[in-house]
């Protein structure tokens, strides 16, 4: 078994994995997992990457389980991925950021490597952990994406543990939309507006979650997921649940999970 964590693994933008590259001697694939955390972390403080690293930790941990127990990659991701989920130090599930109206609207997609089937869920505003959403999204439906309050009906129909929205509200990431709201109002009345990049981003915006699996036999899977981008417009739906741009998984070649800005 290897369990990858690393500061590397933790900043890092996305992480892939390369099937063929895992073989042992006798030809057999030893299982791992690897995850990170978003992007932002290159400029976290010892104090601030501290608090990031043990719940890390804990989601490696607990895809680990999965796989030493002869389970799924499909299975590994999702463990790891609703362990970030429910920690609010990262931008995903509990600890989401807030949109320009101050909702919360929550995307994550997974990927099957062995079948090449994939599910995914956008804006959704009640899903605990949207990750098991696209899950259901993949398992029971024909469609790929599903968002809005599609997603959240869907969840529900299918027996997910549903919330209101202040379950989401963290103090931090209130107070980071304040501040994204009145470094908008200052730029965008300022004459240098033209000349000035209108960055929008702060140290809180780290962290969407991701997770990479290669089971015992061989197989890959991916999963994303994230609240988004700080004082983003209400329905904006980035990279993240986009199968191919955010999530990607093929048993005969990759299993990729990335985080842009946009």
């Amino acid at each position: 078994m290897k369990l990858a964590f690393s500061k590397a693994v933790f900043v890092a933008a996305g992480v892939a994995l390369f099937a063929g590259s895992l073989l042992n001697a006798e030809d057999k694939f030893s299982p791992v997992i690897v995850i990170h955390g978003g992007t932002s972390g290159l400029e976290l403080t010892k104090d601030e990457f501290k608090v990031r690293e043990e719940p890390m930790k804990k989601a490696l941990l607990a895809g680990q389980a999965v796989l030493e127990k002869g389970g799924s990659a499909m299975d590994a991701v999702t463990a790891a991925i609703m362990v970030l989920e429910d920690d609010p130090n990262f931008n995903a599930g509990k600890g989401a950021v807030f949109t320009a109206d101050g909702f919360n609207e929550l995307d994550a997609s997974i990927m099957d490597g062995s079948t090449k089937k994939a599910g995914a869920v956008a804006m959704a505003r009640h899903i605990k952990n949207p990750i098991l959403g696209a899950r259901v999204v993949m398992d029971k439906t024909w469609h790929t994406l599903v968002a809005g309050e599609g997603a959240d009906k869907l969840a529900k129909e299918n027996g997910l543990e549903m919330v209101d929205q202040k379950y989401f509200f963290t103090q931090f990431r209130y107070d980071s939309l304040q501040r994204a709201k009145e470094k908008q109002k200052l730029m965008l009345n300022s004459e240098k507006t033209k000349k000035t990049s209108l960055n929008l981003y702060e140290r809180p915006y780290l962290g969407t979650v991701g997770a990479i699996a290669l089971d015992k036999n061989g197989n890959l899977a991916a999963a994303t997921s994230t609240g988004g981008m700080t004082n983003k417009m209400t329905g904006r739906i980035g990279d993240s649940p986009i199968i191919g741009s955010g999530t990607y998984a093929d048993n005969d070649s990759v299993a990729v999970s990335l985080h842009r800005h946009r």
